[in-house]
C-alpha cells in the first residue's frame, strides 16, 4: 500500500483570530444599525442612553 501523505494547511489567520474578528465587526455592525436606524427619529447617539431603552421597555408593556 501507498503512504498517503497528509497535506498541512497552514492557514493565514487562526481560527480563533478568525471568530473573534467576526464577533468584533458584527458587533460593530449592530451598533451602527442601531445608530442609523435611531438616528432616522432623533439624535443617533441617543440609542446608547439607558433613557432611551427604559422608554422602549415600558412601550412594550412590559
Amino acid at each position: 500500500m501507498a503512504e498517503q501523505q497528509q497535506k498541512i494547511v497552514h492557514r493565514r489567520f487562526p481560527l480563533l483570530v478568525r471568530i473573534l474578528l467576526f464577533l468584533y465587526v458584527a458587533i460593530v455592525l449592530v451598533f451602527l444599525g442601531l445608530m442609523i436606524g435611531f438616528g432616522i427619529l432623533d439624535n443617533p447617539f441617543g440609542v446608547f442612553r439607558i433613557e432611551t431603552w427604559e422608554h422602549i421597555i415600558n412601550l412594550t408593556g412590559s
